[in-house]
């Protein structure tokens, strides 16, 4: 046997990978390395590496509600990539012997494609792991002679996140804002502009608002924004969950919406911080067993005259919008540019230092004018 702590680790050069919504033609691939530190000389009979996915919905029966809720268990992946032997490493005879120390073996492999996005909230959960797997064979101190095959494993889990929009990674990356267009009430006219259609968890989400007054007296009470998430589960019969999140200002905000009369158009921008976390999860494409979404939704609170006996008196009106918004997974947010590996080209000179003006004085200096002349008249 080695040593109580595992000699095998694997480390991914991609934990996350990226896929763009309702691609058939994208291939998925994971790249790694797994890292084998022996304290001896080992024999080993196998090194392979396995990708899992698995998908947990909740269950609203009795029996299940009582069991925990996750009842329904669905494998999604189930992919095996066999480092050695390989074909032509299959010779009984040639074991491979191992020496101690640090030895690294890098994989490519290819995944199943629409793969379910990473998700956890209350009605469903989708994982997805890489593991990494040696088979060794140990020599027995109880049975002199006998060796038995002993397995290590070491897992890393992986992150299916799905892109906003297609063709992102072709520079095809524009979005279209939210826009409410101009809407008319008896107080005011109001417009309503969200700056993307798409914000990943714990971003901000900047909201501008115009305001027309068309009566007198009329202020903004308060303005709250919510998220309403939508979770479906498709069964013999769809089971439909909702929550309700309150999306608050930023704390960096300059703009605050007035309180004040408004006597005069008013138009600002107002940063709101999308929550991360468990509380509220991202959307996802409708799949076959599940689909969550989200509507913003924008209530503005409006105190007017009143128009009864007493005039000093004053009635508060409500005008909303709201509209679908999808909500990106927290590494999304992460991303600032999606850009291709630099190419480092060597340098033309070696040891090279270049200064505006000036170069390094590797080659000898060229000769004075006045000394090219006398040699010329000479």
């Amino acid at each position: 046997m080695l040593s109580k702590s595992s000699c095998i680790s694997v480390q991914l050069l991609e934990p996350t990978i990226y896929v763009e919504p309702n691609s058939d033609t994208t291939c998925n691939v994971v790249r790694g390395t797994i890292n084998i530190n022996l304290p001896k000389t080992t024999t080993v009979k196998s090194i392979s590496v396995r990708f899992d996915g698995k998908m947990e919905t909740k269950s609203y029966s009795f029996d299940s509600m009582d069991a925990g809720g996750f009842a329904q268990k669905k494998p999604l992946a189930r992919q095996r990539l066999v480092l050695y032997p390989t074909m032509e490493q299959a010779d009984a005879h040639r074991p491979l012997v191992m020496n101690a120390g640090l030895t690294q073996f890098g994989f490519e492999m290819q995944i199943p494609s629409k793969l379910p996005e990473t998700i956890d909230c209350p009605d469903v959960k989708v994982s997805y792991h890489v593991t990494a797997v040696m088979e060794y064979q140990s020599n027995s101190f109880l049975r002199v002679g006998r060796s038995s095959t002993v397995k290590e494993f070491a897992k890393q889990d992986v992150r299916v996140a799905r892109l906003p929009y297609e063709n992102i990674l072709v520079g095809d990356n524009m979005s279209d804002p939210i826009d409410s267009r101009t809407h008319k009430s008896a107080w005011l006219h109001y417009q309503i502009l969200v700056d993307k259609k798409a914000v990943a968890l714990g971003s901000e989400l900047p909201i501008t608002f115009r305001m027309l007054p068309t009566h007198n007296g009329v202020s903004v009470d308060r303005v709250a924004i919510q998220m309403l998430e939508r979770r479906d589960l498709f069964r013999e019969s769809t089971h439909t969950s909702h929550s309700v999140h309150s999306i608050l200002p930023s704390a960096t905000n300059k703009t605050t919406v007035p309180t004040t009369a408004l006597s005069e158009p008013w138009e600002g921008t107002v940063k709101y911080d999308i929550p991360e976390g468990k509380s509220l999860v991202h959307s996802t494409q409708e799949y076959s067993d599940f689909n969550v979404s989200h509507t913003l939704l924008v209530s503005i609170a409006l105190s007017v005259p009143g128009t009864g006996r007493f005039t000093a008196s004053r009635v508060q009106k409500m005008v909303t919008f709201q509209a679908h918004i999808d909500i990106l997974d927290e590494t999304i947010g992460e991303l600032d540019s999606l850009k291709l590996p630099t190419y480092d080209s060597p340098p033309p000179f070696d040891d090279s230092e270049y200064v505006f003006g000036e170069y390094d004085r590797k080659f000898a200096d060229p000769p004075a004018y006045s000394e090219i002349y006398a040699t010329e008249h000479n």
